[in-house]
């Protein structure tokens, strides 16, 4: 697994679906104290085959987590 980290967002990156699973975990347990202070939900976004992402997300509702498909932070911004 590799991880990077942006201010809020998590890319995450897995070779193995036993590795999926608990590194999305992993990446929603670390977002989640921003979370509960910024008053936002998390979603965690497939960009590709084993390259996901996590980010806080205000459009997200408080305490919830949102799986989708789509496009991540750096494409957005593009």
């Amino acid at each position: 697994m590799t991880m990077h980290a942006g201010p809020e967002c998590l890319g995450v990156a897995v070779k193995t679906r036993i590795e999926l699973d608990a590194s999305l975990d992993e990446a929603v347990d670390l977002l989640k104290p921003a979370a509960m202070t910024e008053q936002v939900g998390i979603s965690v976004t497939r960009l590709a085959p084993g390259r996901y992402e996590a980010r806080l997300d205000s459009d997200v509702p408080h305490g919830v987590t949102l799986e989708r498909w789509g496009a991540g932070c750096d494409e957005r911004t593009a």
